[in-house]
């Protein structure tokens, strides 16, 4: 695939995140993220059920990212029916896509169109000698259809609305 200015302009795009109205029980995670983390709070927190799987997104900002993180374990023990995850909030869509993916060598970033559906598919690549596909991808794909309902339901594009997929593949 050619790299194109077309790539940057999706790629670069600044999103608008749209956040929920809390529920309860997202009320009690952000006190209890706030209190276990000794003062952090969370900018967003979103709730997914894929497949009967549970995740937990929470979002901090940059800078609170790595002081969250090192809690990341004992929040996982406590919340031991879900998936929990912290991820860094950032406005723009490449950096986005890789804190969705922070542990994970990313190999390559492809873009296509997809005339079928209208959207521009966003596909992921990891090398499959590291076994890594399968966890960015998740059990089942769960993890995969958690992100692309992230996207679906709470990010818009500042510039214009593009709707997109992501995809995860395994190359080389």
């Amino acid at each position: 695939m050619f790299y194109t200015i077309l790539d940057d302009l999706i790629l670069y795009q600044k999103l608008t995140i749209k956040p929920s109205k809390y529920s309860n029980y997202e009320l009690i995670l952000h006190r209890y993220f706030h209190e276990k983390t000794k003062g952090i709070d969370p900018s967003y927190i979103f709730l997914f059920n894929i497949e009967s799987i549970d995740f937990i997104f929470f979002f901090v900002k940059q800078n609170d990212y790595f002081q969250a993180k090192t809690y990341l374990n004992s929040i996982r023990n406590k919340i031991s029916s879900k998936k929990v995850l912290i991820i860094r909030v950032d406005n723009i869509l490449i950096n986005l896509l890789f804190n969705l993916f922070p542990d994970l060598s990313i190999h390559d970033i492809h873009i296509e169109l997809n005339n079928k559906r209208g959207k521009y598919e966003i596909s992921i690549c990891f090398l499959k000698e590291l076994n890594i596909y399968h966890i960015a991808v998740g059990e089942r794909g769960c993890y995969i259809k958690a992100v692309n309902e992230f996207f679906d339901k709470h990010i818009n594009f500042q510039n214009c609305k593009v709707p997109l997929t992501i995809k995860c593949r395994a190359t080389g």
